[in-house]
């Protein structure tokens, strides 16, 4: 199994030590573990790494890499947000550390008013001016070439129809391999909240994102995918990826990806743990 989307208690609203994560999923059957905290930010500072603890957030990721050699795979990784005029500062932080992955993600959006949305604000993300501009920040975002995947491009499913979604959505596919950069398989939205488009309430148990009918698509624009548990504790650890695995394979998924010094290594999916995998040079 692999995870290369997973917080800790850097995060702030996570929890968890590094070293507690890394055992949850030595016992959660992972071999490869990518560890992503959010990556410093100018904006919602409390909820991500400071800039002053960088070094001993990687120095606990070394450590549990010497203590955990041959149980399991540990690779450095952040998750970067990114907004309009964020680029400068992103690039700076992937300059000054070396990582084995980056992912570029969506949480925030400012819309006319000075008023910032946020992803998990389900009723707040049908408007239209947020969608011009959620989707108008991913494309630059995958314009950047900071990125390594895009984190849970499709979570606005959980409060927006899928039609929507995938219509705004679609003429961004082919942008994917242009630029070199894989599609996260998210698998928090298998255990996340969604809106019922009737009663407009938030419900528990049902399958949001990772969008199963976008999939076919992105597989014949030939993006690259990686998988990611998205685990904010340790319990949730690998959480949901061989289910979501098992759910897409018969759909056409064939290989999954992850990075290792911001290289992509593609394993099969017939067979995760050979020992041979396809290294690419994107």
């Amino acid at each position: 199994m692999i995870d290369s989307h997973s917080h800790t208690f850097y995060s702030k609203h996570a929890t968890g030590t590094v070293d507690e994560l890394v055992r949850a999923s030595v016992a959660a059957g992972v071999k490869v573990l990518t560890i992503t905290d959010h990556a410093p930010f100018p904006v919602d500072s409390d909820n991500r790494l400071l800039e002053s603890e960088l070094d001993h957030y990687f120095a606990d990721i070394e450590r549990a890499q010497q203590i955990y050699q041959g149980q399991i795979k540990i690779l450095r990784g952040l998750e970067f947000d990114y907004m309009p005029g964020s680029d400068a500062y992103n690039r700076d932080l992937l300059a000054r550390y070396e990582l084995d992955f980056a992912i570029g993600s969506i949480h925030y959006v400012e819309v006319p008013g000075n008023r910032l949305v946020k992803v998990w604000e389900l009723p707040r993300l049908a408007g239209h001016a947020f969608l011009d501009l959620y989707f108008a920040h991913l494309e630059a975002l995958l314009e950047s070439g900071l990125f390594d995947a895009v984190g849970h491009a499709d979570t606005l499913l959980r409060g927006v129809p899928e039609e929507i979604v995938l219509r705004r959505l679609e003429p961004l596919l082919p942008l994917f391999v242009r630029n070199g950069i894989a599609y996260e398989l998210n698998a928090s939205g298998l255990r996340k909240s969604s809106l019922d488009p009737k009663s407009g309430r938030e419900i528990h148990g049902v399958w949001s994102y990772p969008s199963r009918t976008l999939l076919p698509q992105l597989m014949a624009h030939n993006v690259a995918f990686t998988v990611g548990s998205d685990a904010h504790a340790p319990c949730d650890a690998g959480a949901g990826i061989v289910d979501l695995l098992n759910a897409l394979q018969p759909l056409g998924l064939q290989s999954i990806s992850y990075f290792e010094r911001r290289r992509r290594i593609d394993v099969p999916l017939d067979s995760p743990n050979a020992p041979a995998a396809v290294k690419s040079n994107q």
